[in-house]
């Protein structure tokens, strides 16, 4: 009769154990990933804003745009937020991280053509779906600057290029090339956003544009260049690198939520 408790206790001690394995797995592979990244854009009605996150359930009702009710984006202390307008959710690619496949994901946002610059440099997007689920999610650095006027004749550029830090493996632009033809008048200052103060040096036909490195990606930004009669020459967003494996390479910058 002991033997047979015995064995009892033991098959539903084992039973309990794959179901609760079971559940756990169920758990774990449910996730939303975003990646602690400098968004930097123009404030202008022909700009749109790109914001990348990473779902491991690729049938997930976030993968859908008409499964959002809002969209907004705010500092930690909530005292400052814009809502958003979004236009679509684009799937990008998939990559393996911890031994999971999460599947890459970016939400086209069309540009609030707010008039003035706005930046946050603890910067929240807060999703908010028809069904009612909530999701509010660290996603790095904002900087939307307003330019009122351009000139595009005071620069002559033929080619753009971005490279990364040496021994430096994160999506980061360290340097970035900008060769011309042409330059019809002085320099005063360059910018890639308000967060950022640059440095940068022109030689050889080429302005060659140094970011200072911080632990954060940054792989895309608009090039602002005031002249000194004050005109701007604009050379839009651009994408200076496209990591496949952003999420291998990213460790600490990457933030873990569950999905509903």
């Amino acid at each position: 009769m002991k033997h047979v408790l015995l064995y009892m206790f033991m098959i539903i001690t084992v039973v309990f154990m794959v179901i609760l394995i079971n559940k756990n797995e169920e758990t774990v592979h449910q996730k939303l990933l975003s990646i602690d990244t400098y968004y930097s854009f123009i404030d202008d009605e022909n700009e749109q804003m790109y914001v990348d996150i990473y779902l491991s359930d690729q049938d997930h009702i976030l993968t859908s745009i008409d499964s959002y009710e809002s969209l907004e984006v705010h500092n930690k202390s909530d005292k400052k937020s814009m809502v958003l307008s979004l236009k679509d959710v684009i799937y990008q690619h998939d990559e393996v991280y911890l031994n999971e496949t999460f599947y890459k994901y970016t939400y086209i946002i069309e540009m609030p053509l707010l008039g003035y610059d706005f930046d946050i440099e603890d910067c929240y997007l807060d999703i908010k779906l028809i069904n009612g689920d909530h999701y509010d999610i660290y996603i790095g650095s904002l900087s939307l600057k307003t330019v009122d006027e351009t000139n595009e004749n005071s620069l002559d550029w033929t080619a753009l290029s971005g490279r990364k830090k040496t021994n430096t493996y994160i999506s980061r632009i360290y340097e970035i090339d900008i060769e011309y033809v042409s330059i019809k008048q002085d320099i005063i200052e360059i910018s890639i956003g308000n967060l950022y103060q640059i440095t940068y040096e022109l030689k050889d036909d080429k302005i060659t544009i140094q970011i200072p490195f911080e632990l954060k990606l940054f792989n895309a930004c608009p090039i602002i260049i005031t002249f000194e009669d004050q005109s701007i020459s604009i050379i839009n967003y651009f994408i200076y690198m496209k990591d496949f494996e952003t999420l291998k390479q990213s460790g600490q910058l990457i933030y873990h939520y569950a999905l509903n």
